[in-house]
């Protein structure tokens, strides 16, 4: 956001923006294709400790094939539809303030090109610092026996979810006044960090096996969620500009927010799923040698 406020004031024009991020994303993609495997066991280049702790924490330690996803189950789990609702009210609200708060400072609080860029990207640094911050408290919560995996889970995303909802329907009442409007922004979206230990890594906890392919759903379908925040902003600003109209795009994004948090905090869980468990190929081979168990199965 501050390179692209810079760019747009330069003599290169908004052209730039695209040239530039456009071949950043070609560099990326390039080390992306060269440097990364599909698994551990597949990297020659990965320390042999660490391919084993990889692999007991996706409950995978003899390298078994991984069996195929139960969809019908996943389908059925709450815990599943939690995540997914979770995502998608996140990226409606972080996409109203992504691609609607550049406009908002230039029509409501009439901030320049070049300002609005790094005022923009101020919420995002806080949010990036947070998320870092309260990862450690989320992991520091975990070793005390008060606290399991779902209790963290659901604080640590109510805080993520939660406070931008606040800020919102705070900033969306203060008028005018520019620099409480973008502290409060600022403060709510950095609150918002706290999705990454709470929703984003639940996936992980809840199927340790098809972590990959939940994210993988539930991305694809909050992204289509994020889509309808842009539209929305769009045609309710429609026209003459106003702080009425602002106000009524931020307060839905809270509500968003609110509704799809609260919904997660009733049904998500922090708890390996029991479809996701896989049979230790050792223990079935001696479950099946072992006479008792061969003629009680009988």
């Amino acid at each position: 956001m501050p390179l692209s406020g810079l760019l747009s004031a330069s003599s290169a024009g908004w052209p730039s923006i695209f040239y530039v991020f456009g071949a950043v994303g070609t560099v990326w993609c390039v080390a992306f294709l060269i440097f990364v495997y599909e698994d551990p066991s597949t990297n020659p280049k990965m320390n042999i400790d660490e391919k084993k702790y990889i692999q007991k924490a996706l409950g995978n330690v003899s390298g078994a094939p991984i069996p195929p996803i139960p969809w019908k189950s996943i389908i059925k789990s709450l815990p599943f539809w939690a995540i997914l609702l979770a995502h998608m009210g996140h990226n409606y609200g972080y996409e109203t303030l992504m691609t609607e708060l550049p406009t908002y400072m230039k029509q409501v609080l009439h901030f320049s090109i070049k300002d609005n860029g790094f005022l923009s990207a101020l919420p995002y640094l806080a949010m990036w610092l947070f998320s870092i911050f309260i990862s450690h408290v989320a992991d520091w919560l975990l070793t005390k026996p008060c606290f399991t995996h779902t209790i963290v889970r659901k604080l640590i995303n109510g805080i993520g979810q939660y406070g931008p909802a606040i800020a919102l329907v705070a900033a969306s009442f203060t008028g005018c006044d520019r620099w409480l409007t973008v502290a409060i922004l600022t403060i709510g979206v950095g609150l918002n960090g706290g999705i990454y230990s709470g929703f984003k890594v639940n996936h992980l906890d809840i199927s340790p096996q098809f972590a990959g392919i939940l994210m993988a759903f539930t991305n694809c379908l909050a992204n289509l969620a994020g889509l309808l925040a842009p539209i929305y902003a769009g045609n309710v600003v429609l026209g003459t500009p106003s702080q009425a109209k602002w106000r009524v795009v931020f307060v839905t994004a809270a509500g968003v927010y609110a509704a799809c948090c609260t919904f997660y905090i009733l049904f998500g869980s922090g708890e390996r799923q029991s479809w996701d468990q896989q049979e230790d190929p050792d223990k079935k081979k001696e479950a099946d040698s072992d006479p008792e168990i061969v003629t009680t199965r009988a």
